[in-house]
């Protein structure tokens, strides 16, 4: 008896488990920390933020010959996918995967000269269906 009660126990907690997975709209921007997985149930979709792959964007307050970018390395359903976020470039940061458009449309902190430690980053999202 006592090992069919902790068996429905344990069961009960993986429900909630999966009921309780981050989830993210469609067609809002939402924010997203690094190795954050998160999950979109009606369009069957998950969505984790693997890395910040390259910041090369020009600090503030500096002069550069280059304005830089950022490029976030991303996995949709296990499949890989980046995005790069450069001034004057928003198509860069836009990308069709399916009946979906995938948009990076920002990346805090920006850099003030100092390294950006890669926990301490924040990508602003919004994925749209067609």
């Amino acid at each position: 008896m006592k090992a069919i009660l902790l068996l429905f126990s344990l069961s009960l907690l993986l429900v909630n488990t999966c009921e309780d997975a981050d989830t993210f709209p469609l067609g809002t921007s939402f924010t997203l920390s690094p190795q954050q997985e998160l999950v979109n149930k009606s369009a069957d979709m998950t969505i984790k933020w693997l890395e910040v792959a390259e910041d090369s964007r020009c600090p503030k307050n500096t002069n550069c010959v280059w304005e830089g970018q950022a490029k976030v390395n991303l996995l949709v359903n296990g499949d890989p996918l980046t995005l790069t976020l450069r001034d004057g470039k928003p198509e860069e940061a836009q990308t069709l995967v399916g009946d979906y458009i995938f948009t990076a449309e920002t990346l805090n902190p920006y850099p003030e000269g100092e390294t950006i430690a890669p926990a301490d980053y924040r990508l602003q999202l919004k994925v749209s269906s067609l």
